[in-house]
C-alpha cells in the first residue's frame, strides 16, 4: 500500500554531481607513461593500472596533483599482481619499491596514507588491502617513535657522533668504516631493521623498542671486544674495561640502557636471548654476516665491516620489495623530512606542544596510533594521567611495567587464597579450570602463529610467552572477583554455579589475554581474541565491567582500552547475525524493551512536568524476580518511602535473586531485569552519549535532540532486526539525525553529519562507506542504505515530527538517560609512588577568600606563600560569607572563621616545604 506523503514527502538523497576533470586525458596519460617508465612496470600491470584509474576518474573528481592518484593506482595494481618466478610458479605482488614510487611521484608518505584510504573507498578495495595500509601507517608511527629514541641512545653511547657526518657520507656514498661512530649508527639501525623484519614485529612498539636496545647492546659489546673504547663516551667506557662481569658472563649494558631510556630490563633481555642471538647466529652460519657465531663478536672488524654492511642492506631490500613496505632507511637520509611530509618547523612545534601536554600537529600523529583514545562512555572509569609520561614509548613501557607489577610473585596457577575459595565450592572446579586453560591456551598459540588480517604469523615463542602471562592474569582476576563475591554471599557454596559456567571462564580468559596483547602493543587486536576462541561478543562484554570494578590496579590505558572493547561489542559485535542476543530475544518472545523499561529511575533524566508520587499518594509498588524450588516468582517488595529504590533483597530461604524490577508507570508491571535488559541498558546509554555528542557538534538544540532520540528508540523497538542486524549503531544514529532534522525544517546534510561524526573517538570511514544492504553481503554507502532500507521503515513515523502536521507537537517524547558520570570508587589513588588519593568534592567546609587571589608562578614561591598567608591571617572574628562552587547545587556550607582556614593553610604550606 503506497502511503500519501504530500505535501511533506521526504526527498531521496541524491549523490552530488561530479565536477569536470582538471587534467586533460592526454596529459594524465603522459604522466602515467613517465611513471611506468621510471619504475619499469610490466605491460599487464600497466594495463590494469590505467583501466582502474580511468574508471575512477570518470566517477569522481580527483583533486590535487594527478600524479599522486596515479601513484596510488600503481601501488594497488602492483600489490595485486601475480608475476612468474624461477623458484615458484607465481609470486604475488610486483616487486616495486614503495619509497622509489613515492619519490618518483613526489608524494610524501603521510600524504600517501591519506590518498590510499580515499583510493580504497573509491575503488571498493577489500579489507585485506585496507588493513595493509593501516599496518603501513602504524609501522611508520612505531618506527618514528623508536628512531626518535635511537638518536639520544647512540649519542649517549658513542662520542663525536654526528648526524650531519652520517648524512654527508650517505649522500657521497662514502665507504663505511668502523672507525666512525656515524657508520656504526647506520650499521646498528640496518641490523635492527633486518632482525625486526624477520621477527614480523614491525608495528609492535614494545618488542621493537626492546629489540633496538638489544641491538645497541650488541654493537657496544663488539666495540668493547675490538678494543675501540676510544669511541665510547665516559659514561659507558668504564663498562667496557672488562669483557666479562663478576660471574663470568659477557658484559651487558641492557639494564643501564633501560634505566636511562625508559626500557624494561626483563623484556629487553628476553628479546636478546631468545630472538636476537639466534637470529645473528643463523645469519653468521648462512654466510650473511661474518663473525664469531658463539661469542657474537667480530661483526665490526675492519676486514668484514663493509661485507656485513652490504649484506644487511641487501637482505633488508629484499624484504622491502617482497612485502611492499616503505624503506625505513629513509630515517637516515637528509631527505627524510620531505619523504615523510614533515618539515623541521613542524617537528619543533610538535616537540614544543608535546612538552606542554598538547597533541602533536598533523600529519605526524604517533599518539593517535600508539596511545588509546578515551571512549565517550569510558571517562568515568579512567584515573588521572601520569605526568611523567612524555612519549608513546614511555607510555607503552609503563603499561607493561604496571602489568608485571600486578603479576609479581605469581605463577599461572591458583594462589593459596584462590584455592581456598575454590575448595569452598560444593563441587571443586580446580581441575576443570586447569583443563580449560590448557585447551584455550593451545588455541591461542595456534592462532597467534598464523597469518591474520594481512599480517604474517608470529613466532611460537611469542605466543607461549603471552599465553603464560594471560593465564597468570586470569588467576589473579578470578581471585579478585571471587573475593568480592564471597563478601556478598552468606554461603560460598553459591559460587559453584558461577564456577561451572563455561562462558564466564572463557570470557575471563579472553579478557585477560586481551589485556596482555594490548599492554605489549601486539599486532593481534580486538576482536581477534574472540574470533580465535569463537566467543560471541554478547557473552564477552559481561565480564568487562566486572574486571574493571574488581581489579583497581589496572593502569589507565588498560581501562581505556577495555572501555573501547565494551563499546565495540555494544555498537556492532552483539548485533551480528549469529549473535546469541537474537536467540535470547526470541526466547522471550517479546518486543525490544524501551529505554524507560530497562533503566533505573536514577538513570533517567528528570524532565519538567513529569508526574511523581507524593502528597499522600500511596507508594509505588516494587517487584523482585526470585528463583524458588517451584520456579521463578515475581513478588512485591515493601518500600518505606516514595523516593527509595530497592537495590538488594535478601530472602530468608536464601533464594537466588535474578534481578530487581523497579516500578512501572502503572505500578502493576515490573521493569525488565534480565540479561537482555541489562545489555540494552548499556546499549541505550552508549547510544545517547554518542547522539548527544553528535548533536552538540551539529549545534542541535535540546528539543530537537529529544525528538531524534525518540525516533531512534522507535527504530530499535519496532524495527531492530531490519535495521540493526549485522549493522552498526552509528549508522542508525546518523540516519535518525538526518531524517528528523529534515522533517522539522532544521536540515543537516549527510556531509555535515559525517564531518561531526568523524570527531568522535570511535569513528571510522568504513562505518559510513560500507553498510550492509542485504543478507547476501551486498554493501553500499550510508546514503544508499538510507534510501533503500532505512527510510522505508521510518518515514511514516518520522513525519509525525513535522511542524506542518497536526500531531507535530503532540508526539510523546521518550525520556532520555541521565549522563551524570559517577566514579567506580569515591577514592582513587593518584600514583603508585605516593599514598595520595582523590575523592569527589563534597560541600565546602571552608570559606572562599574575601578577595580574589592572584597566583604568579614566575616569581619566588616563598614570597608568594608568605603574601597569601598574610592575607588569610587578617584578624576577623566574624564569619565569612561562603560562596558556592560553580555547578554545585547543594546547600551553602556552614561558615568557618578565617583563623581556622589560616591554620590549615599554614599546615599545608609547612608540609609542602618539608616535601621540597
Amino acid at each position: 500500500m503506497k502511503a500519501h506523503f504530500s505535501p511533506f514527502k521526504l526527498e531521496l538523497v541524491k549523490q552530488e554531481a561530479m565536477g569536470e576533470e582538471n587534467v586533460h586525458e592526454d596529459e594524465a596519460y603522459e604522466r602515467f607513461q613517465e611513471l611506468c617508465s621510471d619504475l619499469n612496470l610490466d605491460s599487464v600491470t600497466k594495463e590494469n593500472t590505467w583501466k582502474t584509474f580511468t574508471t575512477v576518474r570518470s566517477k569522481y573528481t580527483l583533486e590535487g596533483d594527478i600524479a599522486h592518484w596515479l601513484c596510488c593506482a600503481v601501488y594497488v595494481a602492483c600489490r595485486q599482481a601475480s608475476v612468474p618466478s624461477v623458484n615458484s610458479p607465481t609470486v604475488h605482488g610486483n616487486y616495486v619499491n614503495l619509497t622509489r614510487l613515492l619519490r618518483t611521484s613526489r608524494l610524501s608518505l603521510t600524504e600517501f596514507f591519506d590518498k590510499s584510504r580515499k583510493w580504497g573507498d573509491m575503488t571498493n578495495l577489500n579489507q585485506e588491502f585496507r588493513s595493509k595500509i593501516e599496518r603501513l601507517e602504524r609501522n611508520f608511527a612505531v618506527t618514528t617513535c623508536i628512531f626518535k629514541k635511537f638518536d639520544p641512545i647512540f649519542a649517549g653511547l658513542f662520542k663525536d657522533f654526528s648526524r650531519r657526518e652520517l648524512e654527508e657520507n650517505r649522500a657521497n656514498r662514502k665507504k663505511l668504516s668502523p672507525k666512525s661512530a656515524s657508520d656504526l649508527f647506520e650499521f646498528c639501525w640496518t641490523l635492527f631493521l633486518c632482525v625486526k623484519s624477520s621477527l614480523r614485529i614491525s608495528d609492535d612498539l614494545v618488542n621493537s623498542y626492546h629489540l633496538l636496545l638489544s641491538c645497541s647492546d650488541l654493537i657496544f659489546y663488539n666495540v668493547a671486544h675490538a678494543g675501540r673504547k676510544n669511541l665510547l663516551t665516559a659514561q659507558f667506557a668504564e663498562s667496557a674495561e672488562n669483557l666479562v662481569d663478576s660471574v663470568g658472563e659477557p658484559i651487558c649494558i641492557i639494564h643501564k640502557l633501560c634505566d636511562l631510556y625508559d626500557g624494561i630490563s626483563v623484556e629487553a633481555k628476553t628479546i636478546k636471548e631468545f630472538w636476537l642471538k639466534p637470529k645473528i647466529r643463523s645469519m653468521i652460519e648462512q654466510g650473511t654476516l661474518k663473525g664469531d657465531s658463539e661469542a657474537l663478536t667480530g661483526l665490526i672488524d675492519e676486514s668484514v665491516f663493509e661485507h656485513n654492511s652490504k649484506r644487511l642492506e641487501k637482505e633488508y631490500e629484499e624484504f622491502v620489495l617482497t612485502e611492499g613496505d616503505f624503506d625505513e632507511r629513509m630515517y637516515l637520509s637528509e631527505l627524510r623530512q620531505a619523504d615523510f611530509g614533515v618539515d623541521q618547523v613542524d617537528t619543533q612545534l610538535d616537540y614544543l606542544r608535546q612538552s606542554m601536554g598538547l597533541k602533536a600537529f598533523p600529519p605526524l600523529q604517533e599518539l593517535k596510533h600508539l596511545m588509546p583514545q578515551t571512549p565517550l562512555t569510558g571517562k568515568k572509569y579512567v584515573s588521572e594521567k601520569e605526568d611523567n609520561l612524555s612519549s608513546p614509548i614511555s607510555n607503552a613501557t609503563q603499561t607493561v611495567s604496571r602489568l608485571q607489577a600486578l603479576l609479581s610473585n605469581r605463577r599461572p596457577e591458583p594462589s593459596p587464597a584462590l584455592l581456598e575459595l575454590l575448595n569452598s565450592c560444593s563441587r571443586n572446579p580446580v581441575q576443570s579450570i586447569h583443563d580449560r586453560l590448557q585447551k584455550y591456551g593451545q588455541l591461542f598459540c595456534q592462532g597467534y602463529s598464523l597469518k591474520y588480517d594481512n599480517q604474517p604469523g608470529l613466532h611460537s615463542e611469542f605466543a607461549q610467552f603471552r599465553s603464560q602471562i594471560g593465564q597468570t592474569l586470569y588467576y589473579r582476576l578470578l581471585e579478585s572477583i571471587l573475593t568480592a563475591e564471597s563478601k556478598l554471599r552468606v554461603d560460598n557454596s553459591e559460587l559453584t554455579d558461577l564456577m561451572e559456567e563455561e562462558n564466564f571462564h572463557v570470557s575471563l580468559l579472553a579478557c585477560s589475554l586481551e589485556i596482555v596483547l594490548f599492554s605489549y602493543n601486539s599486532q593481534r587486536r580486538f576482536p581477534w581474541i574472540l574470533e580465535t576462541f569463537k566467543l560471541p561478543g554478547y557473552h564477552f562484554y559481561k565480564v568487562v565491567e566486572v574486571i574493571i570494578r574488581a581489579e583497581e590496579n589496572l593502569c589507565r590505558d588498560v581501562v581505556k582500552h577495555l572501555s573501547q572493547v565494551e563499546e565495540k561489542v555494544l555498537e556492532e559485535l552483539a548485533w551480528k547475525i549469529d549473535s546469541p542476543f537474537w536467540v535470547a530475544l526470541a526466547k522471550k518472545n517479546e518486543a525490544i524493551p524501551s529505554c524507560e523499561e530497562v533503566l533505573l529511575p536514577s538513570q533517567i533524566e528528570k524532565m519538567g512536568g513529569d508526574s511523581q508520587a507524593g502528597n499522600g499518594e500511596s507508594a509505588p509498588k516494587r517487584y523482585a524476580v526470585i528463583k524458588t524450588p517451584s520456579g521463578e516468582k515475581c513478588v512485591p517488595v515493601a518500600v518505606g518511602g516514595t523516593n527509595q529504590s530497592t537495590l538488594i533483597i535478601q530472602d530468608k530461604t536464601s533464594s537466588q535473586i535474578l534481578g530487581v524490577v523497579l516500578p512501572s508507570k502503572h505500578g502493576d508491571k515490573p521493569k525488565k531485569g534480565n540479561s537482555t535488559a541489562l545489555f540494552l541498558r548499556k546499549f541505550y546509554h552508549l547510544s545517547y552519549v554518542r547522539l548527544q555528542d553528535l548533536c552538540k557538534n551539529l549545534c542541535v538544540d535540546d528539543e530537537l535532540l529529544r525528538k531524534i532520540w525518540t525516533c531512534f528508540q522507535n527504530a530499535i523497538v519496532n524495527h531492530v532486526e531490519e535495521l540493526m542486524k549485522s549493522r552498526h549503531l552509528d549508522q542508525i544514529l546518523m540516519c535518525c539525525v538526518y531524517v528528523v532534522a529534515k522533517v522539522v525544517g532544521n536540515e543537516k546534510t549527510f556531509t555535515e553529519i559525517m564531518r561531526c561524526y568523524r570527531l568522535q573517538p570511535q569513528s571510522a570511514s568504513h562505518i559510513y562507506r560500507s553498510v550492509p544492504l542485504t543478507k547476501e553481503d551486498e554493501r553500499g554507502d550510508l546514503i544508499k542504505f538510507y534510501n533503500t532500507i532505512f527510510i522505508g521503515r521510518m518515514q511514516k513515523y518520522a513525519l509525525k515530527f513535522s511542524t506542518k502536521t497536526d500531531e507535530g507537537n503532540n508526539v510523546p517524547l521518550s525520556p532520555v538517560p541521565h549522563l551524570k558520570a559517577t566514579p567506580l570508587s569515591p577514592c582513587r589513588k593518584v600514583s603508585n609512588k605516593h599514598s595520595v588519593f582523590l575523592r569527589p568534592l563534597r560541600a565546602p567546609k571552608t570559606p572562599s577568600p574575601s578577595k580574589q587571589l592572584r597566583y604568579n608562578f614566575n616569581r619566588s614561591p616563598n614570597s608568594n606563600l608568605k603574601a597569601i598567608n598574610a592575607m588569610v591571617q587578617i584578624a576577623d572574628n566574624k564569619p565569612k560569607v561562603v560562596k558556592r562552587l560553580l555547578g554545585d547545587d547543594g546547600p551553602v556550607a556552614d561558615p568557618i572563621p578565617s583563623k581556622v582556614f589560616a591554620r590549615r593553610l599554614q599546615e599545608f604550606i609547612e608540609d609542602r616545604q618539608i616535601l621540597e
